[in-house]
């Protein structure tokens, strides 16, 4: 089964399934870009998203990382974008999944049980240390 995994230089994050990650994309654009990919976020919707985001550019995008997180806390759950491309899929949660989830924000946990938004952090945190772009990589 594919994954995705992102690279900074030689460290790995683990993010989790490919349509798990576009799910993350699809609720930004959808919801937060009135539905303009990449018209207010343009670091993380155009070029991470296309698979690398350059050291240099990695500060703004902790910028819009954290608006992102912001807009996601205050987000009800039930307006999670599965897919941008087809608006009618539902994400593939059991019934009752989101009883004790109250934002959008907690929806987004990585394979290894870890925050999507602190594990995207620390990627773009440790691609300006080590001045190293932050790439995306799909893996078997």
């Amino acid at each position: 089964m594919l994954r995705i995994v992102l690279w900074v230089d030689t460290k790995r994050y683990e993010i989790g399934s490919p349509a798990f990650f576009h799910c993350f994309f699809s609720t930004v654009a959808y919801r937060m870009e009135n539905d303009a990919w990449g018209s207010v976020y343009p670091r993380i919707m155009l070029d991470f998203y296309k698979g690398r985001l350059h050291y240099a550019d990695a500060p703004q995008a902790l910028s819009e990382l954290e608006a992102i997180r912001l807009g996601f806390e205050t987000m009800p759950p039930s307006d999670v974008v599965w897919d941008y491309d087809d608006l009618d899929r539902q994400p593939p949660w059991a019934d009752g999944a989101l009883d004790n989830v109250t934002c959008a924000a907690e929806c987004f946990f990585t394979s290894g049980e870890e925050h999507l938004f602190v594990v995207l952090q620390q990627a773009f945190e440790r691609s300006v240390e080590v001045r190293h772009d932050a790439r995306i990589r799909r893996m078997a």
